[in-house]
């Protein structure tokens, strides 16, 4: 329903031990090359499509924050974070924060240009079908928009879904190889950019 408005996702295949993924230059291998196990389930018939045992759905950031731009009721607040009237000792957005500010002192580059976005990453695990049923971990991975104002920032509609990592078991320490699609695309960003229409200032 969304890929017409450009919000689509990718469907990329996975070690079901969340080992690597099947992507870029590891996209036509069939196995996985740290524990071996096969990338595609068992045929059970001539003819039938290969399935694969797991798969990541990545939905992308980049068209997402540029609607933001686009859009007149949340364009004119992606600055706000720049104009807000701090008080001193009270902080009432990130950007009051000494963390906010140490970045800027490190990369003044990217300081300098009030439209560059800022985001937070957080992830947790649920059960999708209760406590009362068979564990099942399934991990959906937010991103936040922390240059809008604190009455807008933590929203539902800013929180953007960018993967869900499902299940029946635990990521654990091997969720960065689930998070590398989201860094290729954060790092794409970060070196060049996306050349995004601002309506706010035309």
């Amino acid at each position: 329903m969304m890929k017409p408005f450009g919000l689509g996702y990718h469907k990329i295949d996975m070690c079901p031990n969340f080992c690597m993924l099947y992507y870029l230059e590891n996209a036509e291998m069939t196995e996985c090359m740290t524990c071996g196990h096969s990338r595609y389930k068992s045929r059970t018939g001539r003819g039938k499509t290969l399935v694969a045992y797991k798969k990541l759905r990545y939905f992308p950031i980049t068209s997402r924050l540029q609607r933001l731009f686009v859009s007149p009721r949340t364009a004119e607040h992606m600055t706000w974070h720049q104009s807000h009237d701090a008080v001193d000792g009270v902080m009432v957005h990130p950007s009051d924060g000494e963390a906010w500010k140490h970045f800027n002192s490190v990369h003044p580059y990217f300081s300098a240009e009030s439209r560059n976005v800022r985001l937070g990453l957080c992830t947790n695990r649920f059960n999708p079908f209760g406590s009362f049923a068979a564990p099942y971990s399934c991990w959906p991975v937010i991103l936040t928009v922390y240059k809008l104002p604190p009455g807008m920032c933590m929203r539902p509609e800013f929180m953007f879904l960018s993967m869900v990592i499902s299940g029946p078991s635990n990521p654990g320490r091997n969720i960065d190889v689930c998070l590398r699609l989201l860094i290729d695309e954060l790092t794409q960003l970060w070196s060049s950019g996306a050349l995004t229409y601002d309506i706010s200032r035309k």
